[in-house]
């Protein structure tokens, strides 16, 4: 049975449930603010064990993408970090709440100037180091420099249906822009893949689901196109994840029954 403690903090009480002997359970609300020393941030850290199914499947989805892992103690632990523009302010929030129990702190503004003058704002927000993002650096992280990379049958064993849509809403839009294309061709952004990386995840992706894939060059740089044969596969696949704010990545919206 549950036992209600109250410990005195800065003047407050915090509430923490008692269970299992001496194992205590706080809950996030009560440490936003506290420093990454203190003995409840450490505490709340420890009572977190794994990232959920749901959440490992759309990780895989956003490595693939742009996410990033960043260790601080030499891969004891490793913390997800992310970064989006102000159009796509609405997936960061998704995303966000998504991850909810793992990030402490708020998205934040990062705000520069580009080379033309002009003022572009991110949003962007990290997890905490935790050793359950561990099982991502050794699917990711394998080349000895840490640059983002894919593991062996990554794609085959680990991408679902879940995570292939949080690679497209993350990286992933129209092939052609043009308002009059009737072009339903869509394509993944792998600039930060080898050329061999992104020839096994083509390969893979093809077998996987049954979609029709092929690598074209893009500013040096291999990505992936899904052909538009295989637009409505891949649109059955994805849709049910697909938040409506990301839709307009897609050639045409199509509703299905």
């Amino acid at each position: 049975m549950y036992k209600s403690l109250t410990l005195p903090l800065k003047k407050s009480k915090i509430n923490i449930i008692k269970y299992n002997k001496n194992i205590m359970k706080i809950l996030k609300s009560q440490i936003i603010g506290l420093g990454p020393n203190s003995n409840l941030v450490k505490t709340y850290k420890e009572s977190l064990k794994n990232l959920s199914k749901i959440q490992f499947e759309i990780a895989i989805g956003l490595m693939l993408g742009d996410a990033s892992l960043q260790t601080q103690n030499k891969g004891k632990n490793y913390r997800m970090k992310f970064e989006w523009g102000e159009k796509n302010k609405p997936y960061l929030d998704h995303v966000y709440n998504l991850f909810d129990e793992w990030v402490l702190a708020k998205p934040h503004v990062k705000a520069r100037v580009n080379v033309n003058d002009n003022l572009v704002i991110n949003w962007a927000f990290q997890t905490i180091s935790h050793e359950a993002f561990n099982i991502l650096s050794e699917l990711f992280l394998i080349n000895k420099n840490n640059k983002k990379g894919i593991s062996k049958e990554l794609i085959k064993n680990h991408l679902t249906r879940r995570g292939l849509a949080f690679w497209f809403m993350d990286d992933g839009g129209k092939l052609d822009y043009n308002k009059k294309s009737k072009n339903l061709s869509v394509v993944l952004n792998t600039h930060s893949f080898t050329k061999e990386e992104v020839e096994i995840m083509t390969l893979e992706l093809s077998n996987k689901f049954k979609l029709n894939c092929s690598i074209r060059n893009n500013k040096g740089k291999s990505v992936i196109v899904i052909d538009s044969s295989s637009f409505n596969t891949f649109n059955r696949l994805i849709k049910p994840y697909l938040i409506p704010e990301m839709e307009y990545k897609l050639p045409i919206q199509i509703t299905i029954n």
